[in-house]
């Protein structure tokens, strides 16, 4: 473990104290039930990877209204009937020795019943164009509260905070977005009007929990897009964020509709893509940031903690693919560590409506 010294000095976030700098990342995994509710197999996945020793585990993605939902079988959290399974699920993974945050989530244009801001078309494919409803005022403020609502119930069930989905081009990032959001009242328009309902959303959330509890939020820093949400944008939301109560930023640049540019694709083909522009944001605030994207090996993950890029990463398909990740760097077995071969079958799989599994989990078990 001397080598990777840095990856295990404690991290204070909000009125937490993390071991080490290594945490979850959220990502869909279709493991919940069809009703919503939490499944045993949920339970176990998160479970093992805190009891391996991943010091924040951010459990993926989890709808706070009905029509938000982006796939079936997501876990959610918009009514009381699903506290019970959440907290089970909370209880499990701080037993096994993690801090335990739910993500909360919606879809927005990208949900089963597409809403945004405006009526701007996506793709979901090259056969699937998508026309999504334009908000009413109304429907905005009523999702403000159900997003502080989900955000009370995931405190209730017993989790030590909530991290709110702002990126990847789901609606929260449709509202920041001069690409997406067109409206012309105080929602749309001008940068403060596009940053409106975001803040407004955290004001909700810190409002339905208090504010000893943790509060992250997966943060957009550019768009990638020649017409989208750009960085010195970015720069600016950050520090509006910071001084609203939120403990962290969890950076994830790009979204479905840059991702798959191919200028965009070679740039995420490397390692730790994201650093430098996580570094960027790091720049400007004082609370903890998260780098994102292919950190794949304790050097890297270390290299970028001892250079003061981000104050920790955050891991989802390396600790998906070896969910002892973070055991074999302490016990001096970074040999045996198990790659994520990129070849995204884990995200194949759940856009299908399948249980997520990785084609490196043969070796894993071996």
């Amino acid at each position: 473990m001397k080598a990777f010294q840095t990856l295990f000095i404690p991290l204070n976030i909000g009125n937490l104290v993390l071991k080490n700098r290594i945490t979850l990342a959220p990502m869909f995994l279709c493991y919940g039930n069809p009703d919503g509710t939490v499944s045993e197999k949920t339970i176990e996945f998160y479970a093992r990877r805190a009891k391996a020793g991943v010091s924040l585990i951010v459990v993926e993605a989890s709808a706070v209204d009905s029509k938000g939902m982006g796939l079936s079988r997501m876990i959610r959290a918009d009514s009381d009937n699903y506290i019970k399974g959440l907290s089970k699920l909370a209880k499990a993974i701080k037993d096994a020795g993690g801090y335990a945050v739910l993500q909360l989530y919606h879809g927005g244009r990208y949900s089963q019943q597409p809403i945004a801001p405006s009526p701007v078309e996506t793709y979901l494919s090259p056969e699937k164009k998508i026309i999504p409803q334009a908000m009413s005022i109304d429907e905005i403020t009523e999702l403000i509260n159900k997003f502080g609502e989900a955000a009370e119930r995931a405190i209730y069930a017993g989790f030590n905070g909530v991290e709110l989905h702002g990126a990847s081009g789901y609606l929260v990032a449709q509202f920041i977005s001069p690409r997406t959001n067109k409206r012309t009242d105080k929602y749309g328009g001008s940068f403060e009007n596009r940053i409106r309902f975001p803040l407004e959303v955290v004001a909700s959330v810190r409002e339905h929990m208090g504010k000893e509890y943790l509060l992250g939020y997966r943060f957009l820093p550019d768009e990638w897009l020649p017409d989208g949400f750009k960085l010195n944008e970015g720069k600016i939301l950050a520090r509006r964020l910071e001084k609203a109560s939120v403990n962290y930023l969890s950076c994830n640049a790009g979204t479905y509709e840059s991702w798959f540019l191919p200028d965009i694709m070679k740039r995420t083909s490397k390692h730790g893509y994201q650093v430098d522009i996580t570094y960027e944001i790091k720049k400007e605030v004082k609370i903890p940031v998260f780098a994102n994207g292919r950190i794949n090996t304790p050097d890297l993950a270390e290299e970028i903690i001892r250079k003061g890029k981000a104050d920790a990463v955050a891991l989802a398909r390396p600790l998906f693919a070896d969910p002892e990740f973070i055991q074999k760097i302490f016990e001096n077995r970074t040999d045996q560590i198990v790659e994520c071969a990129n070849d995204m079958q884990c995200g194949r799989l759940t856009m299908q409506g399948l249980d997520a599994v990785c084609s490196q989990w043969k070796k894993v078990n071996a």
